[in-house]
């Protein structure tokens, strides 16, 4: 009983602590960095929803043409981003803020440096924390005349340097660490997840949930990369928070939601791959390094996939011995359930 109680009691505070956590996480803004001829144009899209309030709202209003935002955000942009080339200080000249309309749940940043050398090491340092909270991230790309980099600046790395003289491919390795870190920082896929292996049965019944997840967004992945499927973000949010909800609620309110999980797995993982397309969708690759990122990113998202199920699998099988086989799956689905309908609304009235 006493242990019963206690891995109840650690499920309850460790759910409650995620919930908060997830619920007030910054998102990962898309990032394009292009330099030619002395002129570098700084590109940055956020997703509203997920931006601190406050920050939102002054995007949309300096979007909409209200002059005082349009200048704080100016300001914000320039405190936030600096960049270096050969030793010099680059100048940071025009900002625009886009997006943010009635319709538009992402607003974009873009900010034009002027340069007086055309060579040299190109050094970028961005730092968003102050703006869109310490856990945000971007990811993207750097283009010159001699290559394009991947680059990601977050808590722990808030510099990017490039030999602009000096060819940087983008390699297969770029691209399925892009993967991972997508996966393992996209919590609105890791608590779909969560629900979906939540009431899970047997060894056969995570495989089949997993692969049938798998296949599905995948296949969307592909689609959306390659511009052959086209939905809107305001859109595809919404409904991967409602694909949450609805998979935790069927783990409270039906009795065996496990006898045909696969099908839903399936179903509303075709939803979450047009989620994971927005990372590689705006970095506007072309040719062989489409194919080296749809590749490498499909796969980075399969290993961070394997890698959240092997630790949340063995965490789940603790949890539910003795008594916790009937309560711990409700305790995680509410939790769940919780979450999902906070994004939901919030990317709603955002969106």
């Amino acid at each position: 009983m006493t242990s019963g109680l206690l891995r109840c009691a650690a499920l309850l505070l460790a759910m409650a602590c995620c919930g908060d956590a997830l619920a007030h996480a910054t998102m990962t803004g898309l990032l394009r960095i292009e330099f030619a001829s002395g002129r570098l144009l700084y590109s940055l899209s956020v997703a509203l929803p997920e931006l601190p309030r406050a920050s939102a709202e002054l995007l949309m209003a300096a979007a909409g043409g209200d002059r005082a935002a349009a200048e704080a955000a100016a300001a914000e942009a320039r405190r936030s981003v600096t960049v270096d080339l050969d030793g010099n200080r680059c100048r940071a000249g025009r900002v625009r803020i886009g997006g943010a309309g009635a319709n538009e749940a992402r607003a974009t940043i873009d900010i034009d440096f002027m340069c007086d050398a055309q060579h040299g090491r190109l050094d970028i340092v961005e730092d968003w924390s102050a703006f869109f909270g310490e856990h945000y991230q971007s990811l993207g790309n750097i283009r010159t005349a001699s290559g394009e980099r991947q680059v990601t600046f977050g808590e722990t790395s808030k510099t990017a340097s490039v030999d602009i003289d000096r060819t940087v491919p983008t390699g297969w390795f770029d691209f399925v660490t892009l993967g991972v870190e997508h996966i393992l920082t996209g919590y609105d896929h890791l608590l779909f997840l969560v629900a979906l292996l939540a009431t899970a049965r047997g060894g056969w019944s995570v495989v089949r949930i997993v692969t049938a997840f798998t296949l599905a967004h995948s296949v969307t992945l592909s689609l959306a990369a390659l511009g052959i499927v086209t939905v809107p973000e305001r859109i595809i949010e919404p409904l991967i928070a409602a694909t949450i909800v609805w998979v935790a609620l069927e783990n409270l309110l039906v009795s065996e939601p496990d006898r045909k999980r696969w099908i839903w797995s399936f179903a509303f993982g075709l939803v979450h791959g047009l989620g994971f397309a927005s990372a590689l969708g705006e970095l506007g690759l072309k040719g062989m390094a489409l194919v080296r990122g749809l590749v490498g990113f499909n796969v980075g998202v399969e290993i961070g996939q394997l890698l959240f199920v092997a630790v949340f699998l063995p965490a789940l099988a603790w949890l539910t011995r003795g008594r916790g086989a009937w309560l711990t799956p409700r305790i995680a689905s509410l939790a769940v359930a919780m979450v999902g309908t906070y994004w939901f609304i919030k990317r709603i009235l955002v969106g």
